[in-house]
C-alpha cells in the first residue's frame, strides 16, 4: 500500500527518461498514483506515450 494509492496525478514536461517529470513520475507511481501526461508539441507525442505507458498510463494529452 503505497502513500499515494487511489489518488491522480497530472504529469506535465516530460521529454525523456532523464528528464525531472519522469523522476517525479516514478516516485508517484512507485506511491500507487495513477498518472496521466501532458505533452507540449505533437512531436513529442509519440515520446510520451512509450514514457506513459511505461507507467501503465494511456492518458496524454496536449
Amino acid at each position: 500500500m503505497g502513500f499515494l494509492d487511489g489518488k491522480k496525478a497530472l504529469v506535465s514536461g516530460v521529454a525523456s527518461n532523464r528528464s525531472i517529470a519522469y523522476g517525479v513520475a516514478k516516485c508517484l507511481h512507485r506511491e500507487g498514483a495513477e498518472l496521466a501526461f501532458t505533452y507540449q508539441t505533437e512531436k513529442l507525442k509519440p515520446r510520451v506515450e512509450k514514457i506513459a505507458s511505461e507507467f501503465g498510463s494511456s492518458i496524454c494529452i496536449p
